[in-house]
């Protein structure tokens, strides 16, 4: 199937009667007449080879493929007023923006907006740090433009780029008997004292899930707030520490040796969320760019 197929005008179509359910609604809101907005939706599913939608009598309701198809007709939208809006705004945005972003990875997504700030220097910038719950909230109520860390669900409003990726590695001493087989499995883990994340955070929740599938029960815990203080503590003897493997670089001496994790939690997304229609601003769509570079 080749992208060549892709009619903006038939998408805007289909985008409005998926929302309403409705041809006279779509009609009205594209000056239309009724048989040309149904001539689209017809057209759109011969192009694609589906049925997007199931056909009731007074409503059209989205099949399954339709449904999946929905989002990503409204993403090609989107990007398309994003297009035409970065020739009539101004090349350097200026404003406020209130930006979250975990402690922990802030050092890594610093050099973006480092870069961010220095290109549009009329940009005020505000860096908050928000649990991913309080975030996803804030963004709702409009105290937050965008808000960068790890958000496994989101609610409709919302939209996502994943602009990073890690897996988890355990961070032992040096020469520690875990490093002898690779990886260790989570039961071997477990024997120890263990250094992880807060309960609050997504990736503790995730090792949590992991330990708990293989009824892998840790003997003791200590939680601290971000990567580089579970490093410090590895460091010191208190005990081995799964971390984000991203943070090992920044967060470690020659005294820790580390084993990658992913074969028992797979990996990580860093996404940047924003509120839907967010990208049509310059100064939030050029901010994301940034991240994502």
């Amino acid at each position: 199937m080749n992208i060549g197929i892709l009619d903006i005008k038939k998408l805007i179509a289909f985008q409005l009667v998926a929302r309403t359910g409705n041809l006279r609604q779509a009609a009205i809101r594209l000056n239309q007449t009724i048989p040309a907005i149904s001539t689209k939706i017809r057209k759109l599913e011969e192009d694609l080879g589906v049925e997007l939608f199931e056909r009731l009598p007074n409503k059209l309701v989205l099949t399954e493929k339709g449904e999946r198809f929905l989002g990503e007709a409204e993403a090609v939208i989107q990007r398309g007023e994003q297009a035409l809006a970065t020739l009539s705004e101004p090349d350097t945005p200026t404003g406020r923006l209130a930006v979250s972003i975990g402690s922990d990875h802030f050092w890594f997504f610093a050099p973006r907006i480092s870069r961010y700030l220095t290109r549009f220097p009329g940009v005020e910038l505000s860096l908050q740090v928000y649990h991913a719950a309080d975030a996803i909230q804030a963004l709702g109520r409009g105290d937050l433009d965008v808000s960068i860390g790890i958000f496994p669900r989101l609610p409709r409003a919302l939209e996502r780029e994943v602009v990073a990726e890690t897996s988890l590695s355990l961070v032992c001493p040096k020469g520690h008997a875990l490093l002898r087989r690779q990886p260790p499995s989570l039961a071997e883990i477990a024997r120890h004292r263990l250094i992880l994340l807060p309960s609050h955070a997504e990736t503790r929740k995730l090792i949590d899930r992991g330990m708990a599938n293989t009824a892998a029960k840790p003997r003791s815990v200590i939680e601290v707030a971000n990567c580089q203080a579970a490093s410090t503590l590895v460091e010191m003897g208190v005990g081995v520490a799964v971390t984000h493997s991203l943070c090992i670089g920044h967060a470690h001496s020659e005294a820790v040796q580390w084993v990658d994790l992913s074969q028992h939690f797979g990996s990580v997304g860093f996404s940047v969320v924003y509120r839907k229609g967010a990208l049509r601003s310059p100064l939030i769509g050029t901010l994301i760019q940034e991240l994502m570079l």
